[in-house]
């Protein structure tokens, strides 16, 4: 009798086990920071983020009636169960220390606590700008041609300002020249092509990058005065994919007096009449990139790859049962759109075995959200 009451217990034993393992959330997150502590500290608090999805916003103050999350953030350890650091390093050039980290977040305690907030009724007014917090921009100003405005003018910080406001305005986490290290000391200077301000974006770890352009130019009048014509040019591109989703571009004019300040200032009273607009077009745009639900897909980029292992991939991709096209495609370079109801991990996790079973040895150098890049060499 006490045998089987023995094997009761242990089974009993078991299968709470079992449960409170199975209530246990694996998620790989990255941080940055000045030291290798604050650098963890941050991934966790990003694992803790993703864990609890558009319900938890980053910001620690309260503002026009959001929630105040601070209790929960610095609560984060409470979340996490057990966290292994998978790659780290500083940065050569802004000597910031990024880390990767594998985290299992207790799932039991975070859906109670989104159980609570669905109960408040500010939580409906929070939902939106918990969402975009999540989502870095980068904003650039690309000079793309000789009659392009110098980055300091008034004219071009107008536009940028106003940019940032209403981008901030919505939760989003804004990037401006002057303060990415990599580019701060010619911001000035910058003549920064489409894939170059990706790339750049990129080791930012931004979700979309903004290129702003404002060309001027004049024409005398009979009277001393100058007419003067300027172009304003917003794109906003998805640092994963490379698309362009947002292309705005207006015209406007004004009358100056002559002096290099005076057609400095009537250029800026040119574009401050379509700075607004444009603005509020482009951001419009990004936020409802941003809002709307999308199909989940995972980009798997491949570098140095022969034609015969491309072709390979192809079957790969295949008998995984994915739907996916190919982006771009030259020479030993390629990039494949997978759709796939699985997260990037799960998917990459399950690429790299289909990857072993065939045989095809490719080494992989990078992974940031659902762009994962593979290598040949």
């Amino acid at each position: 009798m006490k045998s089987t009451g023995k094997i009761i217990w242990l089974g009993l034993c078991l299968v709470l086990c079992s449960v409170f393992w199975a209530q246990a959330v694996t998620i790989t997150a990255t941080g940055s920071g000045p030291t290798r502590q604050a650098a963890i500290n941050n991934a966790l608090r990003a694992a803790v983020e993703q864990a609890m999805g558009a319900y938890i916003q980053s910001n620690t103050r309260v503002v026009e009636g959001r929630l105040d999350y601070d209790r929960i953030i610095s609560a984060s350890a409470g979340y996490i169960r057990h966290y292994d650091v998978l790659a780290e390093g500083q940065d050569p050039i802004d000597q910031v220390y990024k880390v990767k980290v594998r985290v299992e977040v207790d799932d039991y305690k975070l859906k109670n606590l989104i159980a609570q907030f669905r109960q408040d009724p500010r939580f409906q007014k929070a939902f939106q700008k918990a969402t975009f917090d999540q989502r870095r921009v980068v904003v650039l100003y690309a000079k793309r041609t000789r009659t392009s405005l110098p980055y300091e003018s008034m004219a071009v910080q107008e536009v940028i300002n106003r940019i940032e406001d209403k981008l901030a305005g919505y939760g989003f986490r804004v990037f401006l020249p002057d303060q990415i290290a990599r580019i701060k000391t010619r911001s000035s200077e910058l003549a920064i092509d489409e894939e170059t301000a990706i790339q750049i974006a990129r080791q930012e770890d931004g979700d979309a990058v903004v290129l702003v352009d404002i060309q001027a130019g004049k024409r005398p009048t009979s009277d001393g005065f100058w007419i003067i014509y300027a172009t304003l040019s917003l794109k906003a591109f998805d640092v994963t994919t490379g698309e362009l989703f947002a292309n705005v571009i207006k015209r406007s004019k004004t009358i100056s007096r002559g002096g290099d300040y005076g057609i400095e200032e009537g250029a800026a009273r040119a574009v401050e009449k379509i700075a607004a607009r444009c603005a509020d077009q482009l951001v419009a745009k990004i936020v409802n990139r941003f809002s709307t639900k999308r199909e989940k897909f995972v980009v798997f980029i491949f570098r140095d790859v022969s034609q015969d292992i491309q072709d390979q991939l192809f079957g790969l991709f295949q008998q995984l049962g994915w739907d996916f096209r190919v982006a771009r495609q030259y020479g030993t370079y390629m990039e494949v759109e997978v759709f796939s109801d699985q997260d990037p991990t799960s998917a990459n996790l399950a690429f790299r075995r289909a990857l072993r079973d065939i045989g095809v040895f490719l080494s992989q150098v990078e992974m940031k959200g659902a762009r994962i890049v593979y290598s040949g060499e």
